[in-house]
């Protein structure tokens, strides 16, 4: 019993070696060394690659550009997913259909769906959204080309599918609240907004940290949108982190050794951040036993 089980999971655990975590740890020791992808020689220069990434005024700019899109992409996409999960928790006719009309954004391939948004987008006075701006009287722009405009039609982009996967999550979790506690609530007189905020929004709170830091996480690994809208532009505007590792790693100087820096350090913000939102959910848990 005990070989058939591992010859089972032997291939994926091929696969994840060779795949991911081999890569990983090459790329991991590729960050302490000067290697570009011109040529075989390589040295090891240890910690200064991430002291030059501290002083890197380009990847300065690609994280505000990425702390901006988590900004404007976060925090709409969780309120308009649970707005849209409770609006679809009521819904009696056609209950299926409504609910998959709201999962399609989340299952489209993304890069399919940054194109259409790029014809949206289209800085022709005959592009949609010109159009549409157009009826109320306010001249064409150039949606993709302009520096005040460019992240956040990535952000748009971004939000319009990461709306879709909150409320796939947030409908899960209202269905793990038990009726009987709404029952109780309209015998207690607590009905609209009061039941709301009362009860349905402290009940889903660990749904809302998993959501808040896992899409968080989902943001700053942006670089499908980036590359198929904008590719950086204008003059770095819409620059992401991700983007920027491609950047400096697989254009121009092509210092994979510095990208696998960047990508390092990145990995550690993400682990952190991981670590602190499992804290929190574990507590949140906790003080609800305990209220219990």
């Amino acid at each position: 019993m005990g070989w058939r089980v591992g010859a089972l999971l032997a291939p994926a655990f091929v696969g994840l070696g060779v795949f991911v975590i081999g890569p990983a740890l090459v790329s991991a020791f590729v960050a302490g060394t000067d290697k570009t992808l011109t040529g075989p020689r390589f040295s090891w220069v240890g910690t200064a690659n991430a002291r030059t990434a501290f002083s890197d005024g380009d990847l300065g700019g690609a994280v505000r550009n990425t702390l901006l899109y988590c900004l404007i992409t976060v925090i709409p996409a969780v309120a308009i997913g649970l707005a849209l999960a409770l609006a679809a928790e009521r819904v009696t006719h056609g209950r299926a259909l409504v609910r998959f009309a709201l999962f399609l954004p989340v299952s489209a391939n993304i890069v399919a769906m940054a194109v259409v948004f790029a014809y949206m987008f289209d800085s022709s006075p005959d592009g949609f959204a010109n159009t549409v701006v157009g009826l109320f009287g306010v001249a064409p722009v150039d949606w993709l080309g302009d520096t005040s405009t460019a992240l956040p039609v990535v952000a748009l982009v971004g939000a319009w599918r990461l709306t879709s996967f909150v409320f796939i999550v947030y409908l899960a979790g209202l269905t793990t609240i038990p009726r009987s506690v709404y029952e109780a609530a309209d015998v207690d007189g607590i009905r609209g907004f009061a039941r709301l905020r009362h009860i349905t929004l402290p009940l889903l709170a660990p749904t809302t940290v998993f959501l808040g830091v896992f899409v968080t996480i989902l943001t700053l690994q942006t670089f499908e949108t980036v590359a198929v809208l904008t590719k950086g532009g204008p003059l770095d505007s819409s620059t992401t982190i991700i983007y920027y590792i491609y950047e400096v790693g697989f254009t121009g100087s092509f210092r994979i050794g510095y990208a696998s820096m960047i990508a390092l350090l990145l990995l550690v913000v993400i682990v952190a951040l991981g670590a602190g939102g499992a804290l929190l959910g574990r507590r949140i848990r906790r003080a609800r036993e305990a209220a219990a």
